[in-house]
């Protein structure tokens, strides 16, 4: 037993995982996912008429959007000067121009006001007695169900529009012709499955056009070719039942009407391609599928149980880093006996909170200390050494603030090197550490400009500091082996006032008084301590 339990203690977890899914695999070869026939039969008709109904949706929508395109076109014509002002040459070129370009137009013409149509022969077609030269007379553009022409003998579509004058008047009509080929185009995108079929039906129950061009002509060759859904059509019920669709085969079908009711789009799948796979199901292989999902469900809660553990002390264990406590770590011999994946990510997040924990603590010290002269920043002196300061002013202290820059610091860094600059501002920095008194914050402000945030002074205090300080970096000039480099510095001292001049904080306004005292000390030739006015 013992062997057995170290055996599977030593597994991977992908391998455990591998001999239970191998087992389900086993199991489920004699299988089928499917409990009960009758409710995935419902299943297959529900799926089919959602597809039946989502396919006939977007195909009446695809066939009516071909149908306002072919308007729009007619429209347009209608809308222009040429049409308005009977300019009957340009308007024919324009025609021409267009159907070139667009083939779908049999033919575009102009009907007179007297609805006639005069041909390029100087012939005239009267189409007064036509449905939309009458809705034309009552300004309304019109599409046509399936006509027969006149000329040819063979089915079209007619889109026509109004042509109005300025005065709405009724100046004629722009008419198009479609030929049923354009629309049979049009239909051959519109097959889905292997045997669903689209059908464009007039409102008589006569194919039209249909997706598959052998069904159509089979439908044209033997007319009693029907289907039930017709009925269903034009009585307006919608059923879910099988029925006999146009060529004699059991089929699930919908239906919808167009705008106008002009025609009817029909979509029809075989009962066969429905239920095609579900009758390769059979009700012992549903009872071995079940067996097998039960013993899937039992290893899964099996392995579940191993890893549930170990994953319960990384989630504590990140929420204790999600709550700062970075050097948080996960006792390796809480979960000695998990999978060898968990306890490697165990040791992995252990590794990774110390190196974490590290870095913080290095990123907070490098945040606020300036890494050349190993004084506080900018940043530490505008955050913590602001709220020391106003510490210190509520609780009724006078406080002041020294702005300090190394003259000419620039000449040294040309002159000497930057090398050079860099010992300069360090030697700065630390004499600046000796002579500041306890209550002084000293930073480095930025380039060769230090702050000084003098707790419990006054200025005149810190002024008289200010100018033992100028004189130290005076007396000591920065030396080495190679160079020696005289300095100086300018300092200008501003203390607290409540009345904020400058900025939204109160150090904020100390530093631009201080500031602005320095720039009169430099101006005034350097070397000097100047206090705010």
């Amino acid at each position: 037993m013992g062997r057995i339990f170290a055996y599977f203690s030593s597994q991977s977890m992908k391998m455990r995982f591998q001999m239970w899914i191998g087992v389900a695999i086993l199991a489920l070869a004699f299988s089928i996912i499917v409990p009960f026939y009758w409710i995935e039969k419902r299943n297959r008709i529900d799926e089919a008429e959602d597809q039946l109904k989502q396919i006939i949706t977007l195909q009446s929508l695809y066939i009516e959007k071909w149908n306002q395109e072919k308007l729009d076109a007619v429209e347009r014509f209608a809308l222009s000067n040429y049409a308005k002002f009977h300019q009957m040459e340009e308007l024919k070129t324009e025609f021409q121009n267009y159907t070139r370009l667009n083939s779908e137009f049999d033919t575009l013409n102009y009907v007179e006001p007297n609805g006639v149509i005069y041909t390029s022969r100087d012939s005239a077609i009267y189409v007064g007695d036509q449905p939309f030269f009458k809705n034309a007379m009552e300004n309304r553009s019109y599409i046509s169900g399936v006509d027969i022409s006149r000329e040819t003998g063979k089915p079209i579509i007619t889109f026509s529009a109004p042509v109005m004058g300025d005065l709405n008047d009724f100046k004629g009509v722009v008419m198009g012709v479609v030929t049923l080929d354009m629309l049979n185009k049009l239909m051959k995108q519109l097959r889905f499955g292997e045997t669903g079929e689209v059908y464009v039906l007039d409102p008589k129950g006569q194919i039209v056009a249909a997706s598959d061009n052998s069904s159509m002509n089979e439908a044209k060759f033997n007319s009693s070719k029907t289907s039930d859904i017709i009925d269903k059509a034009k009585s307006g019920k919608m059923s879910s039942n099988v029925y006999t669709g146009f060529y004699g085969k059991k089929v699930f079908g919908q239906y919808q009407w167009s705008t106008g009711k002009n025609w009817i789009v029909v979509g029809e799948i075989t009962q066969k391609e429905v239920f095609q796979k579900l009758n390769q199901l059979s009700l012992t292989i549903i009872i071995i599928s079940l067996i097998a999902l039960i013993l899937s469900i039992l290893a899964a809660l099996t392995i579940a149980s191993r890893i549930e553990r170990p994953i319960r002390y990384l989630l504590r264990a990140t929420q204790h880093i999600r709550k700062g406590t970075y050097h948080y770590q996960i006792d390796a011999d809480e979960i000695r006996n998990a999978p060898i994946e968990l306890r490697s990510l165990v040791n992995t997040f252990n590794l990774m909170s110390e190196k974490l924990n590290t870095t913080i603590t290095l990123l907070e010290e490098s945040a606020l200390v300036d890494q050349l002269t190993d004084i506080p920043n900018r940043r530490f002196v505008m955050s913590e050494g602001n709220e020391e300061l106003k510490a210190c002013i509520a609780a009724g202290y006078t406080c002041s603030v020294m702005m300090m820059d190394i003259d000419h610091f620039k000449k040294v860094n040309d002159t000497y090197g930057h090398l050079v600059g860099d010992r300069v501002l360090q030697q700065v920095a630390s004499l600046l550490k000796q002579l500041a008194s306890s209550n002084t914050i000293v930073a480095r402000y930025g380039g060769e400009e230090f702050i000084l945030v003098c707790l419990r002074q006054n200025v005149h205090e810190s002024a008289l500091m200010a100018e033992q300080i100028r004189q130290y970096i005076e007396a000591d000039p920065y030396a080495d082996e190679q160079v020696t480099v005289q300095l100086t510095a300018s300092i200008g001292v501003a203390e607290f006032s409540p009345k904020l001049e400058f900025g939204t904080m109160v150090l904020e306004d100390m530093i631009s008084r201080a500031d602005h005292a320095l720039y009169r000390a430099k101006s005034a030739g350097r070397n000097r301590v100047e206090l705010d006015r």
